[in-house]
């Protein structure tokens, strides 16, 4: 749990002090290969969420990236990515944000915000 201090000012002159407790979910990180770690039966419907930052434009298979995702997460489960889409040397295909937007709805997923912004980000 991770508790959040809050400060108000109270009625009398002075100040109170609460703490909010926010629950956070178990995490992990893997060093190795994504698909070859995550792609297994045994991961299936594992994970409640997945995030990804800075990750998706590094595929040399960008579908398997997405299949591999769907397979990790539960039923109802969210897929929350941040970062840009800048594909590395090695992709096979580089498709374009709409067409990327495209290839993850057709992988089951449902868009709920998509944001692109047309600044690049200078990140290697």
């Amino acid at each position: 749990r991770i508790y959040k201090q809050q400060q108000s000012q109270g009625r009398e002159n002075g100040q109170s002090h609460s703490k909010q407790s926010v629950q956070v979910p178990s995490l992990s990180y893997t060093v190795g290969d994504f698909v070859t770690t995550y792609a297994s039966s045994a991961k299936h419907g594992m994970y409640g969420s997945v995030a990804t930052c800075f990750f998706i434009d590094t595929a040399t298979n960008i579908y398997e990236y997405i299949s591999t995702i769907r397979n990790m997460l539960r039923n109802n489960g969210v897929w929350i990515n941040l970062g840009p889409v800048q594909w590395h040397r090695n992709a096979q295909l580089q498709p374009s944000t709409n067409e990327l937007r495209d290839i993850i709805e057709l992988a089951g997923f449902r868009v709920l915000h998509w944001e692109v912004s047309e600044k690049l980000v200078a990140y290697r």
